[in-house]
């Protein structure tokens, strides 16, 4: 809100590509396991709209998604495009600033949503976690909350909580989920 121009045009720069990407191979698996009724909900620190790109209907989206935008003012729902294509600070019909619908950083996470996560997690038989460093909190402290006993972690990189792990996959997520 201090430099709403200089945000904007980073906005811009760093998310056109967005509209462009496409889901990867553990997108379309995680949507393969949903259908299938083996996903109960997917929980992403992403803003990217991927997972619902490759059809997926449970996504709890725990940064929110650069794909919703809304009046600060009004709070009026607003396209994507009318943040990427204007070329000043985007603004609403009653002159608000129209902001993606994503925590910035010092924001707090939506409390619905995390609640959803919490009530998913706790209610999982197993839990995969992946593609992640475990590092991003509150996300990272989430698992805390599974009760379970198979917590799965495919990750190409050690986290603090991998001896927690009852089974620990060294891996891209990606290339482990399409081998199953």
């Amino acid at each position: 809100m201090k430099n709403p121009d200089k945000y904007f045009d980073f906005h811009r720069y760093r998310m056109t590509y967005l509209t462009a990407a496409a889901p990867n191979r553990a997108h379309l698996k995680l949507t393969e396991m949903e259908q299938a009724g083996k996903l109960k909900a997917i929980i992403t620190q992403n803003i990217d709209n991927l997972h619902q790109k490759s059809g997926s209907e449970h996504v709890l989206e725990l940064h929110g998604s650069a794909f919703r935008n809304f009046c600060v003012n009004c709070r009026k729902a607003h396209a994507v495009d009318c943040v990427l294509v204007s070329h000043n600070v985007p603004r609403c019909e009653c002159g608000g600033i129209v902001r993606p619908d994503i925590v910035m950083f010092g924001e707090a996470l939506k409390s619905d949503t995390i609640t959803k996560a919490i009530e998913y997690i706790s209610n999982a038989d197993v839990l995969i976690v992946g593609g992640t460093s475990l590092v991003v909190y509150p996300a990272a402290g989430l698992i805390e909350h599974y009760r379970g006993n198979k917590l799965v972690l495919i990750n190409q990189s050690t986290t603090t909580l991998d001896e927690k792990a009852d089974l620990l996959i060294d891996g891209r997520i990606g290339e482990v989920l399409s081998k199953i």
